[in-house]
């Protein structure tokens, strides 16, 4: 229990007052009376007022109803559709008394804040991620609010909320255009989803790091980050992606998404700053076995990081050497479940997976999907299209060798 901040008290003592005569007493009683006939008729009048606006309120109200009756039924959805927004907000003053956030929440939209949806379609919710300082992952406590009409150009604003269990409270929003068209147009080739690993200073390279494909410079990730910033790149969610693969949703020409395997020390430490610098929102794939698992989620917790599941002990050895080795093909398809299964519990979201050195059994799609994860990615090389098995899906690797051109050319 905190300190006290009273300061103790003696014993009950008034202090002393001079007396007054009685003709102050008598006066001051006479003002007294009249402040308070005063009062007493200004609460009647605040009455008397009050009750005639209840009054014109009901005959407003009946008089409202006698019109609703003659309308069509496509103006009664409308109002109906009005009525469900002002619920939606209401469900949220549950955190109007809430503590403000002082830091120790940070809430990451999923995908790009400003989102675009071809007029006609509908919108994919792709959600927003929690890491609370204390609480850990809290994205399973986070709410959503708002409504978009996808049938009628314009912007919206969704609203995300979570509290944690001190009384903290978090908020992040999303702008939604409802457009008819974007700059360059809506994609009909396919979608880019770059693999990266790890990332290095050039001022201080590790040995060998110059040489080493999987390992790019802060001086080439900066140049390309910028490069995507320069064009305008449309960064989607995972909702919004595995709705283009079904066919259901339109991606504007000019999308892709980043991907971090590993979580190595690089990325954290030297890759984030700079995605946080150009305002790029990135996936880790974690592996949730790892010791320090817990501090990398804390330590790094950022607006423009989602960290996704690389399994969580599916990344050692196997003893059947097939593939690149990895040990998902000793494992049955129960296995791979409750393996995906823990690692979910660590991140609190299954919305990606990436397979561990690539590796992908006969059985582990069904098992991934069986686990409850939206996709799923290899190390296969080419673009996402529409119609793609969610469950192995392709990316591009982007060597660490590659200069700016090379980048630019595998877009």
């Amino acid at each position: 229990m905190a300190a006290s901040h009273m300061r103790p008290t003696g014993p009950d003592e008034k202090p002393y007052e001079p007396r007054h005569s009685r003709a102050e007493e008598a006066r001051g009683y006479a003002e007294r009376r009249v402040k308070q006939e005063s009062r007493r008729r200004r609460h009647i009048a605040a009455f008397i007022i009050a009750a005639v606006a209840v009054a014109l309120c009901v005959v407003a109200a009946g008089h409202g109803l006698m019109k609703n009756e003659g309308k069509q039924p496509e103006e009664q959805n409308t109002t109906a559709a009005e009525e469900q927004t002002t619920d939606e907000t209401e469900d949220t003053s549950e955190y109007s008394t809430g503590l403000p956030n002082d830091g120790r929440i940070v809430m990451t939209l999923a995908g790009s804040a400003d989102t675009y949806v071809k007029r006609g379609e509908s919108y994919i919710e792709g959600g927003c991620y929690a890491h609370d300082a204390t609480d850990g992952q809290i994205t399973d406590k986070v709410t959503a609010s708002g409504t978009v009409d996808a049938q009628t150009a314009g912007d919206y604003t969704i609203t995300y909320t979570v509290s944690d269990s001190a009384g903290y409270v978090a908020t992040a929003t999303r702008t939604v255009h409802v457009v008819d068209e974007v700059d360059g147009g809506w994609d009909a080739d396919g979608i880019a989803v770059f693999m990266y690993h790890d990332v290095y200073d050039p001022a201080n390279p590790p040995e060998g790091a110059t040489t080493n494909q999987n390992m790019i410079s802060t001086t080439s990730l900066d140049e390309q980050l910028q490069w995507l910033n320069d064009h305008s790149y449309y960064y989607p969610s995972w909702a919004e992606l595995a709705a283009y693969i079904e066919g259901k949703h339109s991606l504007p020409e000019r999308s892709c998404a980043l991907t971090f395997d590993d979580g190595t020390q690089g990325f954290l430490n030297l890759a984030i700053p700079e995605l946080e610098k150009h305002k790029i929102p990135a996936t880790s794939f974690l592996i949730c076995s790892d010791a320090d698992v817990q501090d990398k989620l804390s330590q790094h917790a950022s607006p423009y990081v989602v960290f996704q599941s690389h399994s969580f002990d599916m990344h050692r050895a196997g003893y059947t050497k097939k593939g690149h080795g990895g040990r998902i093909f000793d494992m049955s398809e129960e296995d791979i479940v409750a393996d995906l299964n823990r690692s979910a519990q660590i991140l609190k979201t299954k919305d990606a997976f990436a397979y561990p050195f690539g590796d992908v059994s006969d059985i582990a799609p069904e098992a991934v999907k069986d686990a409850g994860f939206q996709l799923a990615f290899t190390t296969q090389y080419g673009l996402v299209q529409p119609g793609d098995d969610p469950m192995q899906l392709k990316r591009m690797r982007i060597f660490g060798t590659y200069g700016l051109d090379s980048f630019t050319g595998v877009i």
